[in-house]
């Protein structure tokens, strides 16, 4: 129970599709490395390909910091919770190796906990290196030294003697369960069109992660194609999403299961950050100080899609399972409502 508890598995390949994503400024330049795959994954071209990497480096961590990374249990289940860097700090070493310094906060949620959060904080050196398939690049980040790692529970919401021993146990053994994690290393898939996949582990040139929706239009960037858990009278923040641009939209398709209805909600970063504060800070589940840009309800069966013309910024989407927020009114089955699964899509490029 307890490894299951604290198996967060806080993927760092979302700093690498974060930095990976910028080369959309040279979104010919991918496609024409592409031409010559037997020239760019020859070994002998290492520094090569090391130098084309170090494009992205400038963005790395300020873009890791804009973003949450998804937990899983596994690498094939349901995220289970989030993980946001609050500080991030990287330079390259004259090995060609990426050494990184991160520290955040998240939130999972087990039987035992209900919801929990913890901060994390860790010191990695990356061997970073890709290799092409046609046009699209696969990046390895191999773990090749963990210098320090440390996480800690600051909140566990099942009150008592339950949750104080759970936390006391579950700030033992983390440390460990960490290091399992880290040591994996993690690979980004980056398409010419900027969609970028990612995985912990080494995925092998040619095949993908698997992924709840199959995407067919180029013409928009998928930021987001998973399945999320959201455990009842909990929420899930998913972002903060960039729209660029004075044309900017965000296109959302979502599908859900388990309950029969589930309350989606878009804010602006600010607002997202001060409520996300605010739920890893506390049991329950609080109030945004602003209403939503955007509130609608998802009901089950149904393939729910949503295109949203926004200004140039951030902006969270946030599911909702509880009577707290949203209209949606979750049914308790016992003490909580019904966990809600949810297929979610999350998609930029110009309004229509």
């Amino acid at each position: 129970m307890v490894r299951a508890m604290i198996q967060f598995r806080i993927l760092f390949l979302v700093a690498a599709w974060s930095w990976l994503a910028c080369l959309g400024c040279v979104r010919g330049g991918q496609a024409s490395i592409g031409v010559m795959p037997g020239v760019m994954n020859d070994t002998g071209n290492r520094s090569l390909r090391r130098a084309i990497l170090r494009f992205g480096l400038e963005e790395f961590c300020k873009e890791l910091t804009s973003r949450g990374a998804p937990l899983r249990m596994h690498d094939d289940g349901p995220v289970v919770g989030r993980f946001f860097a609050r500080s991030c700090n990287h330079h390259e070493l004259e090995s060609g190796d990426v050494f990184v310094q991160l520290d955040g906060v998240g939130y999972g949620w087990t039987n035992a906990t209900l919801r929990m959060a913890f901060t994390a904080s860790a010191a990695i050196q990356y061997n970073q290196d890709f290799l092409m398939h046609g046009s699209t690049m696969y990046a390895y980040f191999r773990t090749r030294t963990l210098v320090s790692k440390d996480t800690r529970v600051t909140m566990v919401e099942q009150g008592g003697m339950i949750g104080t021993a759970v936390s006391a146990l579950a700030n033992t053994a983390a440390p460990g369960i960490l290091e399992q994690q880290l040591q994996r290393g993690f690979t980004v898939i980056r398409d010419t069109n900027g969609t970028v996949d990612f995985a912990v582990g080494v995925v092998e040139k040619g095949k993908r992660p698997v992924k709840p929706f199959e995407v067919r239009d180029d013409d928009r960037v998928t930021l987001m194609n998973e399945r999320t858990e959201v455990r009842g009278n909990q929420l899930d923040f998913l972002g903060p999403f960039h729209v660029d641009g004075s044309n900017g939209a965000l296109f959302l398709t979502m599908m859900i299961d388990g309950t029969s209805a589930l309350d989606v909600m878009v804010v602006d970063k600010n607002v997202g950050d001060q409520w996300l504060d605010r739920f890893v800070a506390q049991p329950g589940v609080p109030q945004p100080s602003l209403p939503p840009l955007v509130s609608e309800i998802v009901r089950q069966g149904m393939r729910w899609q949503k295109t949203l013309p926004l200004k140039k910024g951030y902006y969270y989407v946030v599911l909702d399972n509880s009577s707290v927020v949203g209209l949606a009114a979750p049914v308790a089955t016992g003490s909580l409502p019904a966990a809600a699964l949810a297929n979610v899509v999350v998609q930029v490029g110009d309004a229509p």
